[in-house]
């Protein structure tokens, strides 16, 4: 998906219906599309609001099978391996995704339906 596709399927917080994602995205997700937070500081945000879970970096295709619940990965620049990231986001133990364009999260929390959230910065 090129980036103007993205655009266009993308949503702001304006009618996220999901409460615990619209938050996540007003504290932490458009600061950092918005450059307010540093991918570190993103990262440190996450580790700190999730902190009954484990979180991983990813670069490449990892073993889902392998990895535990209450794991959130982040995955840099999705749209540039295209085939891992629908591989990985469609994978059943995956519970929720939020695509940002230049970053995937993918969230294994078992009491959270399984959603798929695009995701652009709100001016």
């Amino acid at each position: 998906m090129n980036r103007l596709q993205f655009y266009f399927k993308a949503q702001t917080a304006h009618g996220l219906h999901s409460p615990s994602i619209y938050s996540l995205y007003c504290e932490l997700l458009n600061p950092y599309l918005n450059g307010q937070l540093s991918y570190s500081q993103l990262k440190e945000a996450l580790a700190h609001r999730y902190s009954d879970c484990s979180i991983m970096e990813i670069q490449s295709y990892v073993d889902l099978a392998k990895i535990p619940q209450n794991t959130v990965i982040l995955f840099e620049k999705p749209h540039n391996q295209e085939e891992i990231w629908n591989e990985l986001h469609s994978h059943p133990k995956v519970i929720q995704t939020v695509d940002l364009y230049i970053l995937g999260l993918l969230f294994f929390k078992p009491i959270c339906p399984k959603q798929h959230f695009y995701l652009r910065k709100m001016n």
